[in-house]
C-alpha cells in the first residue's frame, strides 16, 4: 500500500519540482528579459538578481544590452585559426558581388557590429532581426558602392564604410528594431578572381599610356620652344625683307618721278643723259672697247680705246 502511495506522490513531486523551476530566472548586470506572457508582452525586466515568472505561462528572452554583436556579410567562417593556419573563409556570392559605376563587379566582405537597446522592440518588431540587418546594410551598401569609379572603390574602404554608417542607422530606425550601430567596417574590396586578370592588363595599358603621354610631352616641351624661335626668327627676317624691298621700291618710284621730271622739261638733253649713263654702265663692265667707223668707202674702220697693258 505504502508503495502504491509513493509511486502516485512521484508524478506530483516532479510537477511541483518543474513548477518550481520555472518559476524563477536570474539576470545578470548587462543583460534584460523581456517577459511574454500567453504571447503578449508583460513587461521588460532590467534589474539584476532573482525575479518570478508565472510557470508555463510567462516565457522569458533574455538579451545582453552591453554585447557588441558582429555580424559578418559576404562572406562565412569555414574553420577557425589554429597555431599552424590562419583562420578560412568562403563567399557568399548572392551578398559579395556589387557593382561600381559603369558595371564593374567588386567582391566585397563586411563586419557590422551592432548592440541590443530596445529588447521589446527587437523581439516584437520584426520577425527576422539578422536578415533585417543585412538587407538594410545591403541597400545602403550598394546604392554607395554604384557612384563609386572602379578604383575609387577598390582603395576607399573607410570612406565607404563612414558613409554607409549613417544611411544604414537610418534605415533600421524606421524599421523600430531597437538597436545601435556601432560599427560598420569593410574587410575587404577586390575584384573577382576572373575578373582580375583583364584589371590588370588595363593598369598595365594605363601605365604605358601615361608613360608615352609624358615622353610625348617631353619631346614636345623641347621641340615646341625651338620651333616658334625659329617661326619668329623667319617671321622678323620676313617683315625685313618686306620693309626692304619696299622702301628699295619707294626709292625707285621717287627716282623715276625725278627723271620723269626731267625729261618733261628738257627731254632731249634728259634722252642724251640717259644715253650718256647707260652706255657708262654697260661700257664700264666690257673689257675691249673699239669705235667702228662705217662709211660708204666699203671699208671697216675700227680703233681700239684699250690695249692689253692697260688703258
Amino acid at each position: 500500500m505504502k508503495s502504491t502511495k509513493f509511486i502516485f506522490l512521484i508524478p506530483i513531486l516532479l510537477i511541483v519540482v518543474l513548477t518550481l523551476l520555472n518559476s524563477y530566472y536570474l539576470l545578470d548586470n548587462a543583460e534584460e528579459a523581456v517577459v511574454e506572457r500567453l504571447g503578449k508582452l508583460a513587461k521588460v525586466e532590467s534589474e539584476a538578481g532573482l525575479h518570478f515568472k508565472i510557470p508555463f505561462i510567462d516565457t522569458i528572452h533574455t538579451y545582453n544590452t552591453n554585447e557588441v554583436i558582429s555580424l559578418q556579410y559576404g562572406y562565412l567562417p569555414v574553420s577557425g585559426p589554429t597555431t599552424s593556419a590562419p583562420a578560412t573563409y568562403q563567399d557568399v556570392e548572392s551578398e559579395a558581388i556589387v557593382l561600381t559605376k559603369g558595371s564593374y563587379l567588386v567582391n566585397i566582405g563586411a563586419i557590422i557590429q551592432y548592440r541590443i537597446t530596445d529588447p521589446a522592440a527587437y523581439y516584437y518588431n520584426v520577425d527576422d532581426q539578422e536578415g533585417t540587418i543585412r538587407l538594410a546594410f545591403e541597400s545602403a551598401l550598394r546604392r554607395n558602392v554604384q557612384n563609386q569609379d572602379l578604383d575609387n572603390a577598390l582603395i576607399s574602404k573607410d570612406s565607404i564604410s563612414s558613409e554607409i554608417l549613417p544611411d544604414m542607422t537610418r534605415k533600421l530606425n524606421n524599421y523600430g528594431l531597437g538597436i545601435s550601430i556601432s560599427a560598420v567596417k569593410l574587410t575587404d574590396v577586390l575584384l573577382p578572381e576572373d575578373v582580375q586578370p583583364a584589371y590588370d592588363d588595363v593598369n598595365i595599358a594605363s601605365n604605358e599610356k601615361d608613360s608615352n603621354k609624358s615622353q610625348a610631352e617631353k619631346y614636345s616641351n623641347e621641340k615646341l620652344p625651338k620651333a616658334r624661335a625659329d617661326a619668329y626668327q623667319l617671321i622678323q627676317e620676313a617683315e625685313a625683307y618686306k620693309a626692304e624691298k619696299v622702301a628699295q621700291a619707294k626709292g625707285d618710284v621717287e627716282n623715276f618721278s625725278q627723271v620723269y621730271e626731267k625729261y618733261r622739261v628738257s627731254q632731249e638733253i634728259t634722252k642724251k643723259r640717259l644715253y650718256i649713263e647707260t652706255m657708262e654702265k654697260i661700257l664700264s663692265n666690257v673689257k675691249e672697247k673699239y669705235i667702228v667707223d662705217l662709211n660708204n668707202d666699203n671699208v671697216l674702220k675700227f680703233l681700239p680705246l684699250e690695249t692689253k697693258g692697260g688703258n
